[in-house]
C-alpha cells in the first residue's frame, strides 16, 4: 500500500472516532446536573418577556433547543459543529470557536517546544546510559530519570520560578553565576507585560481603530497565534507602536522565547525522564540482536554499530511514545499554564469547569482529541521511515 493511500485510509478511520468523541462529550454535558439556560440568563431568569409572556429562562431553553428530545439536540449540535458554530461561551461572552482558536496555539506552542527539549535530552542520555551500562554515568542517569518522572509538575514549576525566574526574593542562582539582577528568565505571561503584542485580541491589529497593518497582506491579519512564528512577521509600522524596547523582529522573538523557556522546561523535564528510561531499555535489547553482533564481527567501529545499526531500530518504541507524549504534555499544561499565567487550553478548560461553560469545555475536548489522533497518525507514518521492514497496511 502506498503512503498516500495509507494516510487517506487513516484519516477516514478518524471520522467514526471523532463521532464517538463528539457523542461522549455531548452526553457528559447532558448528565451534568446543571442548566446552561439558567447560567446564561442569570438573575434575569424570572423576568417575563412582555411580547411572548414567557420567562427569560423559558426563552433561553427554546433558543438553545433544550426543550427538544436528546437525539434531536445532538443532531442540531453536530450540524452546528460541522458548520463552525460551536455555540456561545457563557463565561467569555464570545463564540466558543474564537475562545478555543485563541487558546489552542498557546498550548501547542508550549507543548511542541517542551518536546524539542525533552527528546534530544532524553534520547541522548538514554543512548549514553545504555553504552555505559552499570557505570557511574549510567547510575546517575537512571537516578535523574526516576527523579524527573517522580517530581510533581507544580513543584518543579515553582522551583524553576524561585531559582531561575525573575522577580525572585532570593535572587536565584542566575545572579551569582551570570551577573544578572533579579533572575534570568521571566516567570509570568506569554510576553512582557509592558508589551502590546500584535495578535487577534489586541486593538493594535484592528485597522479600523489603529489604521496599522500588524502583518503582511498574505499573513493572517491578527497573527497565527503562535507567537514565536508571529514575531518574525510583525511589520515595521506595528513594531514602532508596540514598545520602544522592541524595535526589531529579533528583539520581539527573543522576548517571546524567553517567556516560553520555563513552562516548556517544566513539561520537558518530566518527559525527558521517561524517554531516557525507554531509550536505554530499548537500546540494550537491540544490542543483543544477531545483526549487531554481525556488524561488530565485520570490524565496524563501535560508534557506527550503535548509531547506524542499533539506534535506528531502538528508536521504533520511542516513536510510539511520541503520540502519547503530546497528549501527556497537553494534560500537564493545565497546571503549567496556571502557574506561569499562560492562557491556553488548560487554563480555559479550568475556567470552563468552574463556570460550568459546557460549550467551551466540549470545544477543548474535541480539539485535544483531534491533536492526539493526528499525532498518532504522524507516528504511524514515521514507522515506515525509521524501519523499512514496517509495512503500511
Amino acid at each position: 500500500m502506498k503512503t498516500s493511500e495509507f494516510i487517506v485510509r487513516r484519516i477516514l478511520l478518524l471520522i467514526p472516532v471523532m463521532v464517538g468523541v463528539t457523542v461522549f462529550t455531548f452526553m457528559i454535558a447532558q448528565i451534568i446536573p446543571s442548566n446552561p439556560a439558567a447560567i446564561l440568563c442569570g438573575e434575569r431568569c424570572g423576568l417575563v418577556d412582555p411580547v411572548t409572556g414567557k420567562t427569560m429562562l423559558e426563552l433561553q431553553i427554546e433558543r438553545l433547543g433544550l426543550d427538544k428530545p436528546v437525539t434531536e439536540q445532538f443532531v442540531i449540535y453536530l450540524e452546528n459543529l460541522l458548520a463552525g458554530d460551536w455555540g456561545e461561551s457563557t463565561s467569555y461572552n464570545r463564540p466558543t470557536s474564537d475562545v478555543v482558536r485563541d487558546a489552542a496555539p498557546v498550548t501547542l506552542e508550549m507543548t511542541l517546544f517542551a518536546l524539542l527539549i525533552a527528546y534530544p535530552i532524553g534520547i541522548t542520555l538514554g543512548i549514553l546510559s545504555a553504552v555505559k551500562q552499570d557505570q557511574t554515568f549510567d547510575q546517575i542517569s537512571r537516578f535523574l530519570a526516576i527523579a524527573f518522572v517522580s517530581l510533581p509538575i507544580f513543584w518543579l514549576a515553582m522551583m524553576l520560578q524561585l531559582y531561575i525566574g525573575t522577580g525572585s526574593d532570593v535572587g536565584g542562582i542566575c545572579d551569582p553565576i551570570f551577573g544578572t539582577d533579579g533572575g534570568c528568565l521571566p516567570i509570568y505571561g506569554r510576553h512582557d507585560a509592558a508589551l502590546t503584542y500584535p495578535d487577534r485580541t489586541s486593538a493594535l491589529c484592528d485597522t479600523v481603530i489603529s489604521g496599522i497593518a500588524c502583518y503582511p497582506s498574505w499573513y493572517p491579519s491578527g497573527g497565527s497565534g503562535f507567537h514565536l512564528v508571529d514575531s518574525w512577521f510583525v511589520t515595521d509600522e506595528a513594531l514602532d507602536s508596540i514598545h520602544p524596547d522592541y524595535a526589531s523582529n529579533s528583539l520581539l522573538f527573543k522576548d517571546t522565547l524567553s517567556h516560553l523557556i520555563l513552562p516548556s522546561l517544566t513539561l520537558g523535564i518530566a518527559s525527558a525522564g521517561s524517554l531516557l528510561r525507554y531509550m536505554r531499555a530499548s537500546l540494550l535489547e537491540v544490542m543483543n540482536e544477531d545483526y549487531v553482533r554481525t556488524a561488530r564481527a565485520k570490524g565496524l567501529s563501535e560508534s557506527r554499530v550503535i548509531i547506524v545499526h542499533a539506534c535506528r531500530n531502538a528508536l521504533i518504541p520511542i516513536l510510539t511514545i511520541l503520540g502519547f507524549s503530546i497528549g501527556g504534555a497537553i494534560g500537564g499544561a493545565v497546571l503549567t499554564e496556571s502557574i506561569f499565567a499562560f492562557y491556553g487550553m488548560g487554563n480555559v478548560a479550568v475556567d470552563a469547569i468552574i463556570n460550568l461553560d459546557y460549550s467551551v469545555l466540549m470545544g477543548v475536548t474535541l480539539i485535544t482529541a483531534v491533536i492526539f489522533l493526528l499525532s498518532n497518525l504522524i507516528v504511524d507514518i514515521l514507522y515506515g521511515v525509521v524501519d523499512p521492514r514496517v509495512r503500511l497496511e
